[in-house]
């Protein structure tokens, strides 16, 4: 997506992608329902809305003015925001008078204060439902559009969705889905790669390795996809640099390699001894051979 003039007007200083981030959450299917002792049941959030709480109370852990993310989703959900608008991100005109829309309407007049603590969003008793919609649909980055055409003799508005707010959230919700998919994936390969790893290790030393990357790096912090830097990625970039660093010392002397090591994590000397193995097999035999007590240099 090319950056123009319009995008960044658009973009309102950052707040736009917040609001499609928003719109994101009420469109992704609900968790489980979960069934109290005295019979209620209860909904939960999506995975996506949960891992942006946790993600947010685990990088700020000394704030505690967090999002609450799924607080929010939670009373839109009880609005029945998800179900009106799929309807209307798929075409559907409204003329506000449809159960769906004053069902909207009389929730959130009566929850008034909770919509006003929890979306910041004040309900008038006398407006319309059509109007209250509107609100709504502000915070999720959507506009709407009118028409009257006539109907027996009179005029009748319809509402539908911009239809250049639709194309513009399809795209980044369409980008956004790509990014977490292509994230899993290399998560499955490191996974698959760790695993095959600690494996030979295993085999042929009878001890098991670390976790590679670090807890705390390949936990809730790599999961959301709000900022365009991985750090799982800026992790074992980082890795792999000290790995070619380590490469080039095996032909000088171990010790080079030993006190190069030294500087390092224990996570990090894992993870260089990792990065050995599978772009250099034969410098890690040799690395190996040389120093038999290499294990002893990770701890």
């Amino acid at each position: 997506m090319t950056v123009t003039p319009e995008l960044v007007e658009k973009d309102d200083g950052g707040r736009l992608i917040k609001k499609i981030v928003a719109l994101e959450a009420i469109l992704t299917a609900p968790g489980e329902v979960i069934t109290s002792e005295d019979g209620r049941e209860f909904v939960t959030p999506p995975d996506v809305v949960v891992e942006r709480d946790k993600g947010e109370r685990d990088r700020l852990a000394i704030c505690t003015d967090w999002g609450n993310h799924s607080t929010s989703w939670l009373i839109r959900h009880r609005l029945g925001l998800r179900a009106i608008l799929t309807d209307l991100i798929d075409g559907l005109e409204i003329r506000g008078d449809e159960a769906t829309i004053e069902a909207l309407a009389d929730f959130s007049k009566r929850n008034a204060t909770h919509i006003k603590g929890i979306l910041n969003l004040t309900i008038p008793l006398d407006e319309s439902p059509v109007w209250i919609l509107s609100q709504y649909l502000g915070q999720l980055g959507l506009s709407t559009q009118s028409r009257r055409p006539m109907e027996d003799g009179k005029r009748v508005r319809y509402y539908r969705l911009n239809a250049e707010d639709v194309a513009f959230a399809r795209k980044v919700l369409g980008y956004r889905q790509r990014l977490r998919e292509e994230r899993e994936r290399r998560r499955q390969e490191e996974k698959e790669a760790q695993a095959a790893y600690a494996a030979r290790m295993q085999a042929m030393y009878g001890i098991d390795a670390p976790s590679n990357p670090p807890a705390n790096i390949i936990g809730n912090n790599c999961g959301g996809v709000d900022g365009l830097i991985d750090p799982c990625d800026s992790w074992w970039r980082q890795v792999k640099d000290f790995a070619q660093s380590v490469i080039e010392r095996v032909a000088h002397r171990v010790d080079a390699v030993k006190q190069f090591l030294s500087t390092l994590t224990s996570d990090e000397r894992w993870g260089v001894m990792v990065a050995i193995d599978e772009q250099e097999p034969q410098v890690f035999e040799q690395l190996t051979a040389q120093a038999p007590e290499w294990v002893e240099w990770m701890g």
